[in-house]
């Protein structure tokens, strides 16, 4: 308590004393808390995704050494944050929280993978693309094998309605966002069927100068559908192909 709690006490009685006593320290607590979460604000959206990139960088470190070298590790890491650093002032604000969570699992850390690849280590396009792709796919395997209630949901969608409308709600987007995705459901034999007729990535790796990079993204879909037991993706078309849709459908087999 403040020195002039004495004066306080003598003002009042013990009840009401601890009464003040606690109102005091509730609004310590609370403008402590305000304090602490306006601090954590101050954390700048790019420093959020800049800690994202680092995190898939270990994620995807097994296949990295593999590629690079174990030595060249730390050295491809410092490059594809120089990398980041660069572009993350034009990096988007979305809003939706599925829009944003399926944008920066992929954009940030491809880009400046594919860069960092191009620039610090001097592969050609073909070269580069072949390496985005073998990390990108290892890095989607690991980050749906640590998804466990979806691959749970996922894992029964072919034998269960209820689980297959679950799997479908995966589909479905928030609005309508600049970098988000959009999706119809039609009519069709198959088991689970979606077009895609926005997608961020897209728009955002051509605005980057680097459209070449985004099909390797849709090649992901590929990796986590194998976690769906007893279905089988049969895609003919995408949006970075330049098509005007991606066409999900996924059979039973």
């Amino acid at each position: 308590m403040p020195r002039n709690s004495t004066c306080l006490r003598e003002c009042l009685g013990r009840r009401e004393f601890l009464i003040a006593g606690g109102v005091l320290l509730g609004t310590t607590i609370v403008a402590s808390n305000i304090a602490f979460v306006g601090c954590a604000k101050k954390r700048s959206e790019a420093d959020i995704h800049r800690g994202r990139v680092i995190g898939y960088q270990k994620l995807s470190r097994p296949k990295i050494d593999e590629l690079l070298g174990p030595e060249n590790y730390g050295r491809c890491c410092k490059a594809m944050l120089k990398e980041y650093d660069q572009f993350a002032p034009r990096l988007p604000l979305i809003k939706g929280k599925r829009n944003r969570n399926t944008f920066y699992a992929s954009a940030p850390f491809m880009l400046s993978l594919y860069r960092a690849l191009r620039g610090e280590f001097a592969f050609s396009q073909d070269n580069a693309l072949d390496i985005l792709n073998e990390v990108t796919s290892y890095k989607v395997l690991k980050d749906w094998e640590n998804r466990a209630v979806t691959k749970f949901v996922m894992s029964r969608a072919a034998e269960s309605e209820v689980f297959r409308k679950l799997t479908l709600k995966g589909f479905e987007w928030e609005g309508e966002e600049e970098y988000g995705w959009a999706s119809e459901f039609p009519e069709s034999d198959a088991h689970i069927a979606v077009n895609i007729t926005r997608c961020g990535l897209v728009k955002w790796f051509r605005e980057q100068g680097v459209p070449e990079i985004a099909p390797i993204a849709c090649k992901g879909d590929f990796v986590w559908a194998k976690f769906m037991t007893g279905l089988k993706l049969i895609r003919t078309k995408t949006l970075a192909e330049g098509y005007d849709i991606c066409d999900f459908r996924y059979v039973k087999i």
